[in-house]
């Protein structure tokens, strides 16, 4: 195994890690903030539907600009659909006035739910939920994580390809030119240039410190037929 696949082999073990590791932590973290804020969201249009008294059509055309919702008001009795009804069960269960979760609906689709008790002019419990369909939510998630992907790819293949040219330039080829010489010389040939350094680096210093052995193998071979 050559020691340019050698290197090849490593770095892309290291970034298959780190690539993996991103992709997790990245996923959760935006995940988790696209659904934080779209239930901010919805508690603007909640509070902007209590402070003006605007119908729900109005509410969810408000919310949608934002993020695509659906708002409902309605008695805790006249909850309709799995999802209205999940809801008002789920706060009366953890006897709570406010909700944000998600849920499962009855057709098997996952919804975002905030929701929130509140009171009528005549005194009687109400609820409005702001409904969002998950996958929507999380969208805009995923295509960040894909474009976070995507650069991190192409800084990878860029760094890839920089790094192997250097590798090539400064350590594989004058490597592989004193392996030549020194191969030459093990059979008394000299007539083979001597190795150039082209810099200050240990491969030259390596690279001159070659020519001195050289130069004394042939001081001394020429010694031995005299």
């Amino acid at each position: 195994m050559g020691l340019r696949l050698k290197f090849n082999l490593i770095l892309i073990a290291i970034f298959a890690v780190g690539f993996a590791t991103v992709s997790v932590i990245a996923h959760r973290y935006l995940q988790r903030q696209a659904v934080e804020d779209a239930i901010r969201a919805a508690n603007v249009v909640l509070d902007a539907s209590a402070v003006t008294a605007i119908s729900d059509r109005m509410a969810t055309a408000l919310g949608s600009r934002i993020v695509e919702m659906r708002v409902r008001e309605f008695a805790p009795t006249d909850a309709q659909g799995t999802v209205d009804a999940e809801a008002v069960r789920k706060m009366d269960a953890q006897r709570k006035t406010e909700l944000a979760e998600t849920v499962d609906s009855f057709a098997g689709t996952r919804k975002l739910v905030v929701a929130r008790k509140i009171g009528s002019a005549d005194g009687s419990p109400r609820v409005r939920v702001v409904t969002m369909d998950y996958t929507n939510v999380v969208a805009t998630a995923q295509l960040a994580l894909t474009t976070l992907l995507s650069s991190l790819g192409t800084v990878f293949f860029a760094v890839f390809f920089v790094l192997n040219l250097m590798l090539d330039r400064m350590i594989v080829r004058p490597v592989a030119e004193m392996a030549k010489q020194a191969d030459a010389v093990s059979i008394g040939d000299f007539s083979i240039p001597e190795f150039k350094a082209r810099s200050k680096d240990e491969i030259s210093v390596l690279g001159t410190a070659f020519n001195r052995m050289r130069r004394s193998t042939e001081e001394a071979i020429k010694l031995l037929k005299s």
